[in-house]
């Protein structure tokens, strides 16, 4: 328990799963779906999920306005309506990212989950000081940085975590296992708090990195098929690699066609499942872009053996997605 009031251990204990990354819908005239939202979120809440990050890279994050990101905030965090932990993600310039996560505290939400730096010249030092002035700035919640640069190791983690007794976790995406491990393990030497460390590069990276330490993963694909997701989850909790193996082989082409060219398409390549399935429309926002003829088809033959979605519970003339 922090000195704000903060139970450290019981949110590190809710955030210790699958953190589903929601895409946002957008309808047929490029603007967020709200009702749709609402019912996706539902869906996944009502199929086991338990954490989830509203604005993240999954949701187009860069490509929101600040009023669309503040909204969806609160239209994820209404709809999951105290069944799932909530971790808005904040970012871009400080005093835009110490906004964000006051409207997400105001908003219920339990923890921020702040976007490293996009600065071309990120410094160790600098991302120190960025996410303690966020932190300093909501101490009745939890942190979560994000990050994906080897530049910030294990004594700058340590230090940032001395500094703010409300970083309860990292989610770490350096996509090396042995890095991870490295870095945790240098992190674990240099301070006495406990912080959870979770897989950021979702179930591609998650048996690897659970073997390192790490107790959670990030997930896009659970936008597509929740159930998998947390088969992966309950086999790594279980200590059975061949299921992990089982999982990780049912998703590997889907997940391949994701990472493939630095990550171009894995937005459109989530949403472009979820159209086939008949879940939300398939548009994106620049810099994305929906995907060609013939990688559309690569998505159906990747989910062809997949179980069919169950029906949403809303009113699909009315939100826009096209049969």
């Amino acid at each position: 328990m922090t000195a704000s009031g903060l139970d450290r251990d019981a949110l590190i204990a809710r955030l210790s799963t699958v953190v589903g990354i929601p895409v946002v819908p957008f309808d047929e005239n490029g603007e967020v779906d709200h009702p749709l939202l609402t019912a996706l979120i539902d869906r996944l809440v009502v199929a086991g999920v338990t954490a989830l990050t509203p604005n993240g890279n999954t949701g187009e994050f860069y490509a929101l306005s600040p009023e669309e990101r503040r909204a969806v905030l609160r239209t994820v965090t209404d709809a999951a309506a105290g069944r799932a932990v909530i971790i808005g993600g904040v970012g871009l310039d400080l005093s835009t990212a110490i906004a964000d996560a006051r409207v997400a505290r105001d908003a219920g939400a339990d923890a921020v989950m702040v976007h490293q730096p996009v600065l071309p010249y990120l410094s160790p030092e600098g991302w120190i000081d960025y996410n303690v002035a966020i932190a300093s700035a909501v101490p009745e919640i939890g942190v979560v940085p994000y990050l994906s640069s080897t530049l910030i190791g294990g004594a700058e983690i340590a230090r940032l975590i001395d500094a703010a007794p409300n970083v309860v976790a990292l989610k770490y995406s350096v996509p090396d296992p042995v890095v991870f491990a490295t870095v945790r393990s240098e992190v674990a030497a240099a301070t006495a708090s406990e912080v959870l460390w979770i897989a950021g590069l979702a179930e591609s990276y998650a048996p690897s990195y659970w073997q390192g330490g790490a107790r959670a993963f990030t997930s896009g694909l659970v936008n597509v098929v929740p159930a998998t997701s947390l088969a992966m989850l309950e086999a790594l909790r279980g200590g059975d690699p061949a299921e992990a193996e089982s999982v990780w082989r049912s998703i590997r082409q889907f997940e391949h066609l994701r990472a493939r060219g630095r990550s171009a398409d894995n937005v459109a390549v989530v949403k472009e499942a979820m159209h086939q399935l008949g879940l939300c429309r398939r548009e994106l926002r620049p810099p994305s872009a929906p995907l060609s003829a013939s990688a559309r088809e690569e998505v159906r033959e990747s989910i062809a053996d997949w179980p069919a979605a169950p029906p949403l519970h809303w009113d699909a003339e009315t939100a826009g997605v096209p049969a």
